[in-house]
């Protein structure tokens, strides 16, 4: 990977956690079409869970005082075994295959949301948590970013747009720790993209840090316009030109 595309990948990331520590969710996904533009899937979908782990983790730390960690019970507990089988599914995918498949579910999330509502809980959260999670575990791997999915049933059980970022993000860094143990236990050669890795992990590191100081300043519908355009421009490249 040449300079040019690890300065892009750095923009794309120190922007996209912004958004993401604003909005809850959202920013993970476009990163990960930034990153299909330059990377087959088998390697931007683990690469996108190192950078990513660091993003929810820098939010869940500064924001752990409003997260409802008690929510994530039943989800923990199927989000591991349904993350090995997403990995299975997804090495059988021929690659052409997988860029389409992330480039459907983009569009599907950004403009039929009312698609993933049946996965939202009562809130409170509760049982039905556990198969949030399961669908987590299993997307995770095959589809890279399915915070868009997963995010109706964060906020349906928190009470607060603030405690829904906060949970979520702590959900997130559980998804994508089980990402990176079943692409690393899959034989992932770590070292030989360790250099996007790192760009991406100081852009959303910075991009979290910014986008938070301004979560209780700024309202997330003015982001939906620049959101949808950038999602639906990236997975239409995805879709017609994999």
């Amino acid at each position: 990977m040449d300079l040019v595309e690890l300065v892009v990948i750095a923009v794309a990331a120190v922007t996209t956690a912004g958004l993401t520590a604003v909005a809850g969710a959202g920013g993970g996904l476009i990163l990960l079409i930034v990153l299909l533009q330059f990377t087959p899937p088998e390697v931007a979908i683990p690469i996108h869970g190192v950078i990513q782990l660091t993003s929810n983790g820098t939010r869940a730390v500064t924001l752990r005082a409003e997260a409802k960690p008690r929510l994530l019970g039943w989800y923990l507990l199927p989000l591991l075994p349904f993350a090995a089988i997403g990995f299975l599914v997804a090495d059988a995918l021929p690659r052409d295959g997988a860029r389409a498949v992330v480039g459907v579910f983009a569009l599907v999330a950004v403009w039929w949301p009312a698609a993933t509502r049946w996965l939202a809980p009562r809130p409170g959260g509760g049982r039905r948590f556990a198969l949030v999670g399961a669908v987590a575990g299993f997307t995770n791997p095959t589809i890279g970013a399915p915070g868009p999915l997963l995010a109706p049933a964060f906020k349906a059980a928190t009470g607060s747009h603030v405690a829904f970022v906060a949970t979520f993000a702590l959900a997130q860094v559980a998804n994508h720790s089980a990402k990176i143990l079943v692409f690393g236990i899959g034989g992932f050669a770590w070292g030989e993209h360790l250099p996007v890795a790192v760009v991406g992990t100081v852009g959303v590191f910075v991009g979290t840090r910014l986008g938070t100081r301004f979560l209780r300043r700024l309202d997330p519908d003015r982001l939906t316009m620049v959101y949808r355009a950038a999602v639906t421009l990236g997975a239409l490249r995805l879709v017609v030109a994999p």
